[in-house]
């Protein structure tokens, strides 16, 4: 699947003014190969920092300008990309950014736990059917005024286009305005994007949708209800096993966001077709496919897995039913990205003084976190890879002088799978035998060693430009 640099991202004239664009380019490399330092640690005079706060500052940005020119070029991508690539999921979630450590900062609101301020974050990621995240397709963020808290009821009895919710739909809109390739997008939604005008709307339009259900929706059928339609349909003789992710606990949320460890689980499916009716007494149906996943055999005391799938596309066979499963579990790609926007790049450490400034830098951290997480992803699925085709000569040179002294050379050419463990073991990784794979934290923190790494060797030598360059290692060409 195709990648962008930051040049790719943010092509000429894309923003008001061309030393905005070539100072957002610098930044964005910067903040690429640093990711989640503080600005003083991201570039290297005070004259650098100095000037990415006054990028932040300037009116004349942000969020949506600095991010427009970025999910277009990646929705031109995406348009002329290869007719076997039939199929991108656009995963969209919604995430809070707790700023409560910015006591001064204007234009924040209350989030989760309303001692915390913060803002809320929408994000549609385009997603490879393999898991690897591709790019950004859209992001929205807004506040909820203070006012307006503990009034859940009276917000449900809103216009469809006056609700939070609508994000959904406008995201889903967005996404399709950027690609202009009927049939490409597939967007993905956990069960808060189980909405009957996102179905409506997006069936009207031809849009392609994968969202898990929340709701037992009224059913124009003899059962009357969905669950009770679907529990009809026949069930699947083959059985899978599927692996579920760990899950911290969020007791500010739904009893349904209980802690969870991470397990492998026997699932079998059934799957049909059923017709939904419009809420609330409305008139309308939407026909629609539904796969039912449920767990075999749950272990004691543990909370089975058991989904329900409502798709836009036709089902017509239990092949077709399995790749609706594989798409959906690839929405937790986006809940990983989100991990990696925390945890790898920081964004809610930063310190601004306004939500507009903040935005900004947000951006950033955005376009970053795709390409920390991409790397990750890649190194798993394409671990024959050549190292050369995503590290440039210093960083190979360093990482394999560092693996003399302290570890072992992996014999031949240097292949991604290699490199990505060397990084790890920058990062604190053992590579022990019952050890899993590095994850993506350590990666960040082996990544930021080797950077450190390649500086101080370059400054070994007399004979190399001091012009910085951001490393194709997260994405970069």
């Amino acid at each position: 699947m195709m990648e962008l640099d930051w040049d790719g991202l943010l092509p000429p004239s894309c923003l008001p003014e061309k030393r905005l664009r070539e100072r957002a380019v610098k930044m964005g490399m910067a903040m690429t190969a640093r990711p989640g330092a503080a600005m003083t640690e991201a570039f290297d005079t005070k004259q650098e920092t100095r000037a990415a706060y006054e990028f932040f500052e300037n009116r004349r940005m942000s969020l949506p300008i600095l991010l427009d020119p970025a999910t277009r070029a990646l929705g031109r991508g995406l348009r002329g990309s290869p007719p076997e690539d039939a199929t991108v999921l656009c995963v969209q979630d919604t995430t809070e950014l707790n700023l409560s450590h910015l006591a001064t900062c204007t234009g924040l609101g209350p989030i989760g736990n309303p001692k915390n301020r913060g803002l809320f974050a929408h994000v549609a990621l385009a997603v490879g059917t393999d898991g690897v995240p591709i790019g950004l397709l859209g992001t929205e963020t807004w506040v909820r005024p203070v006012e307006q808290r503990g009034k859940a009821k009276t917000r449900r009895a809103k216009p469809f286009e006056e609700k939070e919710s609508v994000r959904w739909w406008r995201t889903i809109e967005q996404a399709e305005d950027r690609v202009l390739r009927p049939g490409l997008l597939v967007h993905v939604g956990d069960r808060e994007s189980d909405i009957y005008e996102v179905f409506s709307r997006s069936c009207a339009k031809s849009f392609r949708v994968l969202v898990r259900a929340a709701h037992d929706r009224k059913v124009d059928a003899e059962e009357g209800w969905l669950w009770a339609q679907v529990s009809t349909f026949a069930q699947s003789e083959q059985q899978r096993t599927i692996h579920v992710p760990e899950r911290r606990a969020l007791p500010q949320h739904t009893p349904a966001r209980k802690a969870r460890t991470a397990r492998d689980a026997t699932v079998a499916i059934q799957f049909g077709s059923v017709t939904i009716c419009a809420p609330h007494g409305a008139k309308g149906t939407v026909k629609l496919s539904a796969v039912h996943v449920f767990e075999i055999d749950p272990p004691e005391g543990v909370e089975p897995v058991e989904w329900l799938l409502l798709t836009s596309d036709l089902i017509a066979s239990e092949a077709d039913a399995w790749l609706r499963v594989d798409w959906y579990r690839c929405r937790w790609v986006i809940e990983e990205f989100f991990k990696v926007l925390k945890s790898g790049c920081r964004v809610e450490a930063r310190q601004f003084e306004t939500r507009a400034t903040f935005e900004v830098s947000l951006g950033f951290s955005l376009l970053a976190s795709v390409r920390l997480l991409a790397l990750t992803k890649r190194a798993r699925i394409d671990p024959e890879q050549l190292a050369s085709s995503v590290l440039l000569p210093d960083e190979e040179d360093v990482l394999l002088r560092h693996a003399d002294v302290h570890h072992r050379r992996p014999v031949g050419a240097l292949r991604l799978r290699d490199a990505i463990v060397l990084i790890a073991k920058l990062g604190g990784y053992l590579g022990r035998k019952n050890d899993g794979p590095p994850g993506w934290i350590t990666l960040w923190r082996g990544y930021r060693r080797l950077y450190a790494l390649v500086e101080g060797y370059k400054l070994a030598q007399p004979s190399t430009s001091p012009k910085r360059r951001a490393s194709r290692l997260l994405g970069e060409a």
